[in-house]
Formats: C-alpha cells, structure tokens, sequence
C-alpha cells in the first residue's frame, strides 16, 4: 500500500508574516511506484497524477505547477494519467529538460510560494540542495521528532 511521504502546498506567501496562503496541495505518494497527486483546495476539482522520474522528482514537481497551477505551460502529451505510466515513458528527454527550463523561467515571473513537508524516509529527502536551487519563495520542513506504532514489534 502507498504512502505519502511529502505534502508540498502551492500558494503565496502572506505579505505581513510569512507563512502561506495554500490554494493547493501535492502529496508525494511512495512505495510501489511514486506518484505527484494534486489537489485544489478552493473546489471540487478532480485530482491530478503524474509519476515522477525518480532523479529529476523536483523538476517533476514544479512542471506540475507550471501545467496544472499557473497554466502556463503545454506539453504536446497528456502528462496527467492514473494508468501509472512515468512522465519519463510519456516525454522523450529532450521535451523533458526543455519543460524543466521552461517551467523554471515561468516561476521566476510569478508570484508563488512552495512549501515542502518532508516526512521521514522521503525521496525528496535526498533532493533538498535541488529544492533550493528554485527561484522564488520556498519553505521546507523536515522531521525533527517522529514517535510511532511498530506493528512488527509490537510496540
């Protein structure tokens, strides 16, 4: 059974006090094979899937904001697709790196806050120096404490 592993909320940030006025979510599901599912937080939208290349996940990421979110960017694939087909199989490399670029450049023009909540044993935990390297307003959480069940111990 999947997990989410990260809720990354999409949004801007408050002018007075930081923080982030959400208008959506993506949630990094992990396990079997990852998954970027977004969610409208202002309506009953239906979600949106993709399935993230493992090492260019942020990437996949804010594509997904670029095409979904901002509608600032078409593909010439459907990337949305909930037969778990990977973006890489959809998108040759080329048209990939060439959305990537595209998507950043979007970013740096709009006014935008990501914040990413990383929960403990995420891919995206190995992406942080990549998450950094984004323009505009970013936040990231990370555990600092985690006390749970373990139903193989018992305890």
């Amino acid at each position: 059974m999947a997990t989410t592993t990260a809720i990354i909320l999409i949004g801007k940030a408050h002018q007075n006090s930081s923080g982030i006025n959400p208008t959506h979510l993506i949630r990094l599901s992990e396990n079997d094979r990852p998954a970027l599912i977004l969610q409208t937080l202002e309506g009953n939208e239906k979600s949106i899937v993709i399935v993230p290349t493992l090492e260019n996940i942020v990437d996949d990421i804010y594509l997904m904001i670029a095409v979904f979110i901002l509608n600032g960017i078409k593909p010439t694939k459907n990337i949305d697709n909930n037969k778990r087909i990977s973006i890489d199989e959809i998108l040759d490399n080329s048209e990939r790196r060439s959305l990537y670029t595209e998507s950043k450049k979007l970013i740096e023009k709009i006014e935008i806050k990501v914040v990413f909540n990383i929960l403990d044993g995420s891919h995206l935990l190995n992406h942080i120096d990549i998450i950094k390297s984004y323009p505009k307003d970013i936040e990231i959480t990370i555990s600092t404490f985690k006390k749970e069940f373990n139903a193989w111990e018992s305890k």
